[in-house]
């Protein structure tokens, strides 16, 4: 009888939880994982948007490195036997003597190359044309280079073009002498190619010409 007694006198054990408990945890719950679930989409999105943006600037990157070089070194020079000079002619849009490539050619650089010993030799005429060629729904730039009409080499320094670029001059292109542009310009647009951005990525190409 003691032992029964002890046992009936020993508390109740009200450990747990109540319902009203339960669901103001779930609704917490509920509430953080809303709000960690939008801030993970946004990475997500920032990211892809980041990746999209890095893509489009390398394309950008690599058609500048080719670009600058090639107007840096534009200059067509001929002898004038009756002042033993050199004046400069046309070097910007010149027509290239070399086949193209199927496409919208949207400009041609040139600048003469000097290889006799004699200086009033005639020089080889080099040229760089930059070539818009539309696939499906976007253009790719191709960069061809020629010594007289022999194609040297042809390389794509740019892909996902939403237009054909645009050519800008500090002076007339077609210039000669001292109208031979010094600064000239090439305005490129570009969309990922994956499909990522939405917004093209623009940029504006510029060289300056050494020759004097």
């Amino acid at each position: 009888m003691r032992l029964n007694e002890r046992s009936d006198d020993r508390p109740l054990d009200d450990s747990g939880f109540t319902l009203v408990e339960l669901v103001i945890t779930v609704a917490i719950v509920g509430i953080v994982v809303a709000a960690l679930a939008g801030i993970v989409m946004s990475y997500l999105r920032t990211s892809v948007d980041t990746q999209a943006r890095l893509t489009e600037s390398h394309d950008v990157q690599f058609a500048a490195a080719y670009w600058q070089r090639d107007v840096a070194s534009i200059g067509v020079r001929s002898y004038d036997a009756a002042t033993k000079s050199f004046p400069l002619g046309q070097s910007v849009n010149v027509s290239p003597s070399c086949s193209l490539p199927s496409g919208t050619t949207v400009v041609t650089l040139a600048w003469s190359e000097y290889t006799s010993a004699d200086s009033t030799a005639p020089p080889t005429q080099m040229t760089v044309s930059y070539v818009a060629r539309l696939s499906g729904s976007v253009y790719s730039l191709l960069r061809v280079r020629c010594t007289g009409s022999t194609v040297n080499s042809t390389v794509k320094v740019a892909n996902s073009l939403t237009g054909v670029p645009t050519l800008s001059c500090d002076v007339t292109c077609t210039g000669s002498g001292s109208n031979v542009p010094s600064v000239v310009n090439l305005s490129l647009s570009v969309l990922d190619r994956d499909g990522h951005g939405t917004v093209p990525y623009t940029a504006l190409l510029s060289g300056e010409r050494r020759q004097t």
